[in-house]
């Protein structure tokens, strides 16, 4: 396998050619110092095989830091050397990444009017920033060495320079942001001068040996940003400086860009940014860091067998699954990132970094990673082998409780059979796979086809029993006829050639998708507007699902009444000023709990657990969190 392949990087060499991308976790300290939670993260990962890791951004100066790890002063070198000792253990390199967020550092969150090249109003700004002078030009770049020697004694390996993503040094490198008359602005030498002037002076105090990389946006969805010949120019400017390696980014959050998403969702296919990186790899003789998307050993090999970079850079996936690349190499199965981007929705709004799929993320302070097996052997029941009832009974297993896990269809799932059918969700398909593999290697007693009742229950003398039972349709007024859009997966033959969809959130915009693209003529509606609808998805998986859905439907109607009369053919639709006829009507409006027979249960059992959607309609975070949580309520 090609990415098993050492690199060099300068006068380093990395053991294999996947990295760690450099992902925020919201785990360190109040003042930006190093946590117990950080330290195991990161070597959960070099634990689990990457040859190099990306740190975080990790603000240079204290005065516009936002709630990201620093190193702007002495006194948390000690901190960053106990993370690198770690890390360094598994023969895993480290690089730090150096970084301000400039204009971008709201000033509800730091205090202080912030920092960018020109006083300008931007999409990527909050606040008008001031305009930077020379001499706290010329003291930022002092600010960025002494954070650079500061890393070195700690240990790593390198620092990036990060000048993508629109942060300070990225806002000097675009003509966007930079409108400076003087030498820092103007032609692109003279913006490139900030970041020239910042590695000149770590190459003076730390010599050639000491790794330096630069990472930069190749692309911005901005109005006169940077484009892909203005980012060629850049990497070659960059190498001729001295640069040991350049990693290629974009700049399209959140800024309406479909093409080249910097997050990208479960609706894009391959990689999307691979082709940008491939460009800036043919234009440049040192190492290429791509990053993007990339969850499958296919992707990685392909990436790197087409030469279009010499490392892949994984994020999401590794916060899926930290022993993502030992399970590449003895292929065993991963657990896979599914693109919801709940992780970073959460970093965005300043929370500890958790995910959907990987319910051991942002829960170690709270949980160390060797539970022991509880001392109190139980007997539980869980009702319901959706993501909810297979993390409560993987869990429960793994405390060492006799689980059984009882499911009324012939197969595990729950909800997820269905959002697995469009071939657009493939990630979901693999998340299936992949818990069928669990179970299968757990003590767990799966029982399929057994729709549980009080007396089989009884039968099993549980000491818990748990409802996972997942949620149910609610009802339509204006249509008691209509399909569940369950069904309508499932059997698409049960949807005629004209269907109206009422409601338009995801289920229902994903299922307009769907049937558009076998063949159905799809009306969409719902009494929201499309600015409130979807309020709590990711920003990319909600402009690019509205996108797809736009391209194919026959019509939406948003934000107005409905009415709804069968006739002979199917159901005379109004809405609003205008009226079609269509042969199905499926509801779409959402989903409530199906928990009916937890009253009889809690009269019968004296420990009963409601998890999930059983409990509160949600995400499949939302269920994975809440089962994983109650699980280890038993591990005492």
């Amino acid at each position: 396998m090609l990415f098993l392949n050492p690199v060099h990087i300068g006068s380093t060499v990395v053991k294999n050619r996947i990295a760690l991308a450099p992902m925020d976790t919201e785990m360190s300290g109040f003042n930006g110092e190093v946590t117990a939670e950080m330290i195991e993260y990161y070597e959960a990962r070099a634990r689990g095989g990457v040859g190099l890791i990306f740190t975080e951004f990790t603000a240079v100066n204290s005065q516009y830091r936002l709630t990201s790890p620093g190193i702007y002063s002495d006194k948390l070198i000690s901190g960053w050397e106990r993370l690198v000792d770690r890390v360094h253990s598994y023969d895993t390199k480290i690089i730090l990444q150096l970084a301000l967020h400039g204009g971008r550092a709201p000033k509800k969150v730091t205090g202080v009017t912030p920092i960018a090249p020109s006083a300008l109003k931007s999409p990527l700004f909050a606040d008008v920033p001031r305009e930077l002078t020379k001499e706290e030009i010329h003291f930022l770049v002092d600010e960025f060495i002494d954070a650079a020697v500061r890393a070195s004694k700690a240990g790593f390996d390198g620092v990036e320079i990060h000048g993508g993503h629109g942060y300070l040094i990225g806002q000097f490198l675009s003509p966007h942001t930079n409108r400076r008359s003087d030498e820092y602005g103007g032609t692109l030498e003279n913006r490139l001068r900030f970041a020239k002037e910042i590695l000149e002076g770590i190459r003076r105090n730390l010599g050639n040996d000491f790794v330096v990389g630069f990472k930069f946006s190749a692309y911005e969805k901005l109005e006169n940003g940077i484009d892909l010949s203005v980012a060629k120019r850049i990497a070659l400017s960059m190498e001729k400086a001295g640069v040991d390696y350049l990693h290629v980014s974009v700049l399209t959050f959140p800024l309406g860009e479909t093409k080249f998403p910097s997050v990208p969702p479960i609706y894009t296919e391959s990689p999307p940014l691979i082709d940008i990186a491939g460009e800036i790899k043919r234009t440049v003789n040192i190492p290429v860091v791509a990053v993007g998307g990339f969850g499958s050993v296919q992707e990685v090999e392909e990436a790197l067998r087409k030469n279009k970079a010499d490392i892949i850079a994984v994020g999401r996936s590794l916060i899926a699954d930290p022993d993502m690349v030992c399970k590449f190499s003895s292929k065993t199965p991963v657990r896979p990132c599914i693109r919801c981007n709940t992780c970073h929705t959460r970093i965005m709004e300043q929370k500890t970094l958790r995910c959907a799929v990987n319910q051991d993320v942002g829960h170690r302070s709270c949980f160390p990673q060797q539970v022991s097996r509880s001392s109190n052997r139980k007997k539980i029941v869980v009702v319901g082998a959706g993501p909810a009832g297979i993390i409560f009974s993987i869990t429960a297993e793994k405390l060492g409780h006799e689980v059984t896990l009882l499911e009324a269809r012939d197969r595990i799932g729950g909800k997820i059979v269905y959002g697995s059918i469009p071939a657009f969700k493939r990630p979901l398909r693999s998340l299936l796979s992949y818990y069928e593999y669990l179970l299968e290697n757990s003590s767990v007693d799966l029982r399929l086809n057994h729709k549980a009742s009080i007396s089989e229950l009884s039968g099993l003398s549980p000491d818990v029993v748990v409802v996972a039972t997942g949620g149910k349709v609610r009802p339509l007024s204006i249509c008691g006829s209509a399909v569940d859009p369950l069904v309508a997966l499932e059997n698409p033959l049960l949807v005629g050639d004209s269907v109206l969809i009422v409601g338009a959130g995801m289920v229902g915009c994903e299922l307009a998708w769907y049937l558009s693209d076998i063949g159905r003529k799809v009306y969409l509606t719902d009494i929201l507007s499309e600015e409130e609808l979807m309020q709590k998805e990711h920003y990319f998986n909600r402009l690019i699902l509205f996108e797809k859905v736009k391209e194919r439907v026959e019509g939406i109607y948003l934000k107005r009444k409905i009415s709804v009369k069968e006739n002979a053919g199917g159901y005379f639709v109004n809405v609003g000023e205008t009226s079609f006829e269509v042969q199905t009507v499926v509801n779409a409006t959402g989903f409530e709990p199906e928990n009916d027979f937890v009253s009889s249960l809690k009269e019968t059992f004296s420990n009963v657990m409601v998890v999930g959607d059983a409990k509160k309609v949600g995400t499949i975070y939302d269920a994975v969190q809440d089962a994983y949580m109650k699980a280890m309520t038993l591990r005492g």
